[in-house]
């Protein structure tokens, strides 16, 4: 009679303070079982290109100094840059294009003229610094921001005082004043006349005949 054959017990080996088994049968058990951890990013890259980035773009330098992981910088980086593609390539032939900046600040203008518009609000919406955002406005618009920004409040102003039953008060409201008398003393400035005088004296005339008067500045 032939002896029983000899059954081998697997040899197995604890890790001290990592979740892993490994047997000599060459069989690793937590590779199978788990999936190795997301590498953290270097401190370094992050510090260099947070470094960059504060010269130029205080508000992304901060975005991208509270990033944890690759997959969050490359989220950082595809925003600052505009490369949604890079983060959805499947996406790329039906991604709709972005609009053109002068659209972009028009709409952003338009959409948040009530809340007291600045240049501070519009660079964070742009993503830039409020230096390189008073530059960029300039030479995308034309004119410098509060330039624009007085142009938009008195056509918008003017255009309410003709066509609608608003109160001073509240378009005064509707164009980013936190009262009417800030209003008024700004209207009055820039057209001679008063807000109630205005719209009594436009009233009388035919929409299409109505310029708006602006004083020069002083």
């Amino acid at each position: 009679m032939s002896p029983e054959p000899e059954i081998t017990q697997p040899h197995c080996v604890r890790h001290v303070g990592v979740t892993s088994l490994t047997c000599s049968s060459g069989m690793g058990f937590a590779s199978q079982m788990t999936k190795p951890a997301q590498p953290l990013i270097r401190a370094e890259r992050i510090h260099t290109l947070t470094a960059e980035l504060s010269r130029y773009a205080p508000q992304w330098a901060d975005r991208l100094a509270q990033v944890t992981s690759e997959r969050e910088l490359l989220e950082v980086v595809s925003a600052l840059f505009n490369l949604a593609h890079v983060l959805n390539p499947e996406d790329e032939g039906t991604a709709p294009h972005q609009a053109p900046l002068s659209t972009r600040i028009h709409e952003f203008m338009t959409a948040n003229l009530h809340k007291g518009l600045t240049l501070k609000l519009l660079s964070q919406f742009l993503g830039y610094s409020e230096k390189y955002c008073s530059d960029l406005f300039h030479s995308t618009m034309g004119e410098s921001f509060s330039a624009h920004l007085k142009r938009r409040r008195l056509e918008t102003a003017s255009l309410l005082l003709q066509t609608t039953e608003k109160g001073v008060a509240e378009i005064a409201t509707a164009i980013g004043f936190c009262d009417q008398f800030a209003f008024s003393h700004f209207f009055k400035r820039a057209t001679g006349q008063s807000p109630i005088q205005f719209r009594s004296e436009r009233c009388r005339r035919p929409l299409k005949s109505r310029p708006i008067p602006v004083r020069e500045p002083s």
